[in-house]
Parts: C-alpha cells; sequence; structure tokens
C-alpha cells in the first residue's frame, strides 16, 4: 500500500516537467549548433574541394597549351618570310615562338625600298588556289628582282566546309611542319596543296594523302613525318588563326577571308591589284 505522502505535490510535479523541458530545449539547441557546423565546414570543404579541382583543370589546361601551341621555326612573325638572292627566292631562318609568346608583327616596309607583301593563305581555300594561279608566278618575279618582299601566313578558317575532318587544320599543320624543318621546299610543297586541292564539301585530304603531296614537293625525313602524323603544331595553328581572325586591321566588309594580302601595311581590297600595288610601293 503507498503513502500518500511519498508521492510528489504538484508543484514538485510541475517543476520536475519545466526541468525536463529545458533539458529538452538545451538538447536541440546543441543538435542544431551541431548540424549547422558540420554544414558550414561541409560546405567550406567542399568549396576548398571545387577551388582545388578547378585550379588543377586550369592549371592542366594551360600545361596543355604551354605544351601544344610553341610555333615553328623560321615563322617568328607567323608567316615563313622570303627575299630574293641571286635571282633565287630564298626563305628568311629566324627562331620559333614560344609557347607563352607572341609573334612579332610581320614587317610592313623594308629598309631597301623593296615592297613588304604578306598573304594570308588557307591551302583548303579555292579562292587561294585561283590566286596562285593567277599572281604567284608575277609576285615570285618581283621577288627575284628585289623588287619586294614576300610573307605567306597559313591560317585555317574552313574546316567546316570539309565535313569536320579538320581538313584546313591538318593542312596549316603540315605548312607549318614544312616551314619549320624544310624551309626552302615550302613553295614547292604549297604548289602541290594547291595543284591537288580536295573540293568543299568532302571529306578532304587523309593524313597519308598529306604526307604524299608534302613529299612530292621535296620536303622528307623522319623529322617531317613525326611533324605531319602527331600535329605537332596543332596548337600554334588554332593560336595564329585567332590572332590573324581577330585583328581588325585585316577585316574586310565581310570580316576576315582569304586570301588576305597585304602591301606595306595595307590590305588590298582588289586581288587583281595587286602587282600594280607591288610596283607603286617599291618605287
Amino acid at each position: 500500500m503507498t503513502n500518500n505522502n511519498d508521492r510528489p505535490t504538484k508543484n514538485e510535479r510541475r517543476q520536475h516537467a519545466r526541468e525536463v523541458a529545458r533539458q529538452r530545449a538545451d538538447a536541440e539547441k546543441r543538435r542544431k549548433r551541431r548540424n549547422r557546423w558540420f554544414l558550414q565546414g561541409g560546405i567550406g570543404v567542399g568549396i576548398i574541394a571545387i577551388a582545388a579541382i578547378v585550379a588543377i583543370v586550369i592549371v592542366n589546361v594551360n600545361n596543355a597549351n604551354t605544351v601544344s601551341a610553341t610555333g615553328p621555326k623560321n615563322m617568328a612573325t607567323g608567316a615563313i618570310q622570303f627575299t630574293g638572292q641571286d635571282g633565287k627566292v630564298t626563305p628568311v631562318t629566324t627562331g620559333n615562338v614560344t609557347a607563352n609568346g607572341s609573334a612579332t608583327p610581320v614587317p610592313t616596309k623594308n629598309a631597301s625600298g623593296a615592297a613588304a607583301v604578306t598573304e594570308y593563305v588557307d591551302w583548303a581555300c579555292p579562292v587561294c588556289k585561283q590566286f596562285e594561279a593567277a599572281y604567284a608566278d608575277q609576285i615570285l618575279d618581283k621577288v627575284k628582282s628585289g623588287d619586294a618582299t614576300l610573307a605567306i601566313q597559313p591560317v585555317s578558317i574552313l574546316d567546316r566546309s570539309y565535313q569536320n575532318s579538320r581538313y584546313a587544320s591538318r593542312a596549316a599543320n603540315a605548312a607549318m611542319c614544312v616551314a619549320n624543318y624544310a624551309p626552302d621546299k615550302f613553295l614547292d610543297v604549297q604548289t602541290q596543296f594547291f595543284e591537288n586541292q580536295p573540293e568543299e564539301g568532302t571529306k578532304g585530304l587523309t593524313n597519308a594523302e598529306i604526307a604524299k603531296l608534302v613529299k612530292a614537293g621535296g620536303a622528307t625525313g623522319s623529322n617531317v613525318s613525326e611533324c605531319l602524323s602527331t600535329e605537332q603544331f596543332k596548337g600554334w595553328v588554332t593560336k595564329s588563326t585567332q590572332a590573324v581572325t581577330s585583328n581588325p586591321a585585316l577585316q574586310g566588309a565581310q570580316g576576315f577571308g582569304t586570301p588576305t594580302v597585304v602591301v606595306n601595311g595595307k590590305r588590298l581590297d582588289t586581288l587583281t591589284d595587286v602587282i600594280s600595288a607591288i610596283d607603286a610601293a617599291s618605287k
């Protein structure tokens, strides 16, 4: 039998209930603080982790660009240059542009008074082929006589015309391989590419066919073959093409197009005036 005197009073029961409620409230506050700390800490760690990943990706991309965007020798201006010597057209030898460097401006004037001619060409460009057929011999005669110097800058703007085969870019890489390893064969190889230019809308030439044309132009050797197969100057093709196509001085009414010809720093609006422009500039 229970003694009623041992039962807690009403006030004691009320006080006990308040104490239990207080303890529960304190426990809930501690739980929320822990969750908030873990959440904030987790977000912080996540941000740090994301930042680290982004940094690694950026470094890797930059490193990749650093490796692939080194320019070829004999194209310090972005173009391979030719002068006349003893009645012959001779390439000008230069160092290359480092991956982090930029090409020096193409000369717009020669101290000798010879006209400085620069051609921007895409070896996949049908109009470039027509231009070369019409004017190449005349321009080279001007170079041989000392009336002009010639710079040819390969660019790649017509990949879209060859079923996404990147033919224009692979052709530009071939041009740079030849400029780097066999500069004296550059003009002969260019002739081969224009004479055997594939039609737009096709897949262009295969790597093996490109190598065959390079060899037919006289550029041979294991270095040339490896340069072609690995696309050694793939990054430089992209870098130099972007520099050219974004240059306001080279823009026409429809933007940049190939061929673009510049004589003594002035872009020609009409390609049929190229010889007269050279004559005028060299006087």
